[in-house]
């Protein structure tokens, strides 16, 4: 019986991947919006739900510093994040 090691995959690797996934997940959100008719089902895979904040500025009179991060989050970019993760562990 050969032991092998465990790989550990970097953060950036992994945050690539789920970043990655979520593009799939809008892929996949426009095609359910073309091929779904009107109605719950829908309704469902393409409500989404923001995360994050909102741009807010930051003046110091000889810098002005404005930040802001929002997500969209939907059942069908979900699907793709959890896609793309089933691929990452796949390939370990």
């Amino acid at each position: 019986m050969k032991i092998t090691p465990n790989r550990k995959w970097p953060v950036s690797f992994v945050f690539l991947i789920i970043t990655m996934g979520s593009i799939l997940g809008t892929i996949l959100s426009q095609i359910v919006a073309k091929a779904v008719p009107e109605g719950v089902v829908r309704e469902f895979f393409l409500t989404s739900r923001p995360i994050g904040w909102d741009p807010f500025t930051l003046n110091l009179q000889t810098i002005t510093f404005t930040s802001g991060f929002t997500i969209d989050i939907s059942v069908v970019s979900i699907i793709g994040m959890a896609v793309a993760w089933y691929f990452l562990r796949y390939f370990k």
